[in-house]
């Protein structure tokens, strides 16, 4: 054990002394432990291999409850920062225990430690991040323990930081529960009877702190705290002109404040613990300052904050006259003298419109209007109510007249005025289509299908533009092919029909013409049963009015015939420039061949229209005689069986 270092005993007054739990007798120090103030001491510094402790020289009796507040700080190295410092009680002596990771706790008996634990020792089960637990008879290997281990901190692992925190720990012999807190969480807690089990019914023990480095070192301290603190009622600490501000004692104290001292800043102070309201008399910003002397003499740092003392902004602005419907021109002009003005409250005819600087204040009726202000500051000061009116002219109201339409075909548009307040001297038309006009019954053209939004708007003698009236009209497209022409067989009904397509809305109508042998003239596949040959019309057209036609001719069947010419000049004249089969009344052909005088096949077609041009793999043949040969089938079913030979003459 290394020897006893005594201080000089501070003198405790007769008004003090009753207290039990607390004593102005000296605190005795040992090995690498310094006192660096009146209540902060240094248990261990960055040295290797290092214990130290701090004691109270005299016992408290633990049928008393205590409720102690300290300052730890655990050094500022953390993968390398060591051992960690134990809030103990025994009753043996003001010894040091040992070094390293015991913390000079391990082997003290009886005891009871609550260890802040920074190295992870594998051989005493130490969990990777920083610990605390509540040991008893100094072991300091997990597996026995009271309570934990667990996080010391709440919300970090480390709490070899660099930063002072606040470590509580309190006794209720009455419930039994020993608990302690770590920067104002509760972190580890023990139901059991200690004067009993741990110090065999003995109440007196001594309390103080141990440290230790090992192999690892950090800077180990801790206070009796003295943390002087408070609070205002006052929102950000901050009030209007004539509004009282209540001061309110927070401190955090080891033992029971001796004495308070205030400055508030303007001359004034206080020695209560909390001071009566206090008026300021003038604004502006003020320095508040507390400090606390502790039971033992100690003095506090002094705490500081700043309380401002708001004037009562004065609200202005500058409105100028508009157009129904387009914002005003609002200048905002108000001031204040302390505290920044950040809320507006403008009002229109008596109805809040806004809450920025710069608003947008517009309104829908012609004539004068009445714009109000109320300002406020961030600290809650309000201002009277500024007003100002402005007039707004009338604006011209417009609508749109416009119908369907189809591609390609004009669409008449009309302006209409449905206002007499005003004279329109400009009508503004925007076609949806990268197209405008200025006239107000305009015609125009679209060159795409589909909805088409138009936008019309006016503007009148007086400067103003109506509102932006917007009428989608739909552009229709349509296609149509009827059937093709055809050869159909007298009095036998042959099937019509028409296809079609498009961009429109809704089903189109149908009409053919002439009505000569049809089962209908107003649907899209109607039958026909001729005599006589037909041409027919068919009309397709959309809801909106876009129609198309297409014909398809009907030749009645009155015979059939084959020809073939005897000779043929393909000289692209376009005039018998093919050998090729006329046919009448034939619906197919089997086959149309053609042979050189060597019987070689130079052509085949099973087309009614495609004829040999004269030509072997493109090559000219000279004029000479081509045998032919066909086979046919005709509408009636009669087939043709033909040879020939035609001349090629060039």
């Amino acid at each position: 054990m290394i020897s006893l270092k005594l201080r000089k005993a501070i003198l405790v007054t007769p008004l003090l002394s009753c207290l039990p739990f607390f004593s102005f007798s000296q605190y005795i120090l040992n090995g690498a432990a310094v006192q660096n103030s009146c209540n902060c001491y240094t248990l261990t510094s960055t040295s290797f291999a290092q214990a130290g402790s701090v004691w109270n020289a005299n016992k408290i009796n633990l049928r008393d409850p205590f409720d102690y507040s300290f300052n730890v700080f655990l050094g500022c190295q953390d993968i390398n920062g060591a051992d960690g410092i134990v809030f103990m009680l025994q009753p043996i002596s003001t010894s040091i225990g040992s070094t390293g990771e015991g913390m000079g706790f391990s082997g003290i008996v009886p005891s009871i430690g609550i260890t802040l634990d920074t190295w992870q020792n594998i051989n005493r089960n130490d969990p990777a991040y920083d610990h605390i637990s509540i040991q008893a008879n100094g072991e300091a290997t997990h597996g026995t323990d009271l309570a934990g281990p667990v996080q010391a901190s709440l919300t970090s692992e480390n709490i070899e930081d660099c930063q002072w925190h606040v470590f509580r720990i309190t006794w209720d012999p009455a419930t039994l529960w020993l608990r302690a807190y770590f920067d104002g969480s509760l972190r580890i807690e023990a139901q059991v009877n200690i004067i009993t089990t741990i110090f065999n019914n003995d109440p007196n023990v001594f309390w103080g702190f141990s440290a230790a480095t090992g192999g690892a070192n950090n800077l180990q301290q801790f206070c009796t705290a003295l943390n002087p603190s408070f609070s205002t009622n006052a929102t950000a600490n901050s009030v209007c002109l004539g509004t009282p501000i209540t001061f309110a004692d927070s401190s955090v104290s080891f033992a029971p404040v001796r004495a308070w001292y205030w400055d508030f800043g303007d001359g004034t102070t206080s020695n209560l613990k909390n001071p009566p309201a206090h008026l300021y008399s003038s604004p502006g910003v003020y320095l508040v300052k507390l400090v606390i002397t502790g039971l033992d003499g100690c003095i506090s740092d002094t705490v500081r904050k700043n309380i401002t003392v708001g004037t009562k902004p004065l609200a202005d602005f500058q409105a100028f006259d508009t157009c129904m419907l387009k914002p005003a021109r609002i200048i905002d002009q108000s001031t204040n003298t302390v505290g920044a003005i950040s809320q507006w409250t403008w009002l229109v005819d008596g109805v809040v419109a806004a809450n920025g600087q710069q608003p947008l204040l517009s309104v829908a009726t012609p004539g004068r209007h009445t714009v109000k202000l109320v300002v406020g500051t961030s600290i809650g000061c309000e201002s009277d109510t500024a007003a100002r009116t402005f007039f707004a002219n009338p604006a011209p109201v417009v609508d749109i007249v416009a119908v369907d339409g189809c591609v390609n075909v004009p669409v008449d548009f009309l302006g209409n005025q449905t206002d007499n307040r005003t004279t329109i001297t400009e009508w503004n038309w925007n076609f949806g289509d990268g197209s405008t006009s200025q006239l107000q019954n305009p015609s125009h053209s679209f060159s795409s299908s589909g909805d088409i939004d138009v936008q019309l708007n006016a503007v009148a003698s007086n400067g103003c533009i109506s509102a932006d009236m917007m009428e989608t009209i739909n552009i229709g497209y349509i296609y149509a092919k009827a059937s093709n022409d055809t050869t159909i067989l007298p009095n036998i009904p042959f099937q019509l029909k028409v296809d079609y397509g498009g961009d429109f809305n809704g089903g189109p109508s149908f009409l053919w013409s002439p009505a000569t042998g049809l089962s209908s003239s107003v649907t899209w596949n109607p039958t026909t049963s001729l005599q006589d040959d037909v041409t027919y019309i068919a009309t397709v057209t959309t809801p909106q009015g876009c129609a198309v036609k297409d014909t398809v001719n009907i030749s009645v069947f009155k015979g059939s015939a084959v020809y073939v010419p005897t000779g043929f000049t393909p000289n692209s004249d376009g005039r018998n420039d093919f050998l090729r089969g006329l046919y009448i009344g034939i619906k197919k052909v089997h086959y149309f061949k053609v042979y050189n005088r060597w019987g070689q096949q130079i052509f085949s077609t099973k087309s009614l229209i495609e004829g040999w041009d004269g030509t072997i793999q493109g090559v000219k043949q000279q004029t000479g005689t081509y045998v032919w040969m066909l086979k046919a089938e005709d509408l009636a079913g009669k087939i043709y069986e033909m040879k020939g030979v035609s001349t090629l003459i060039r």
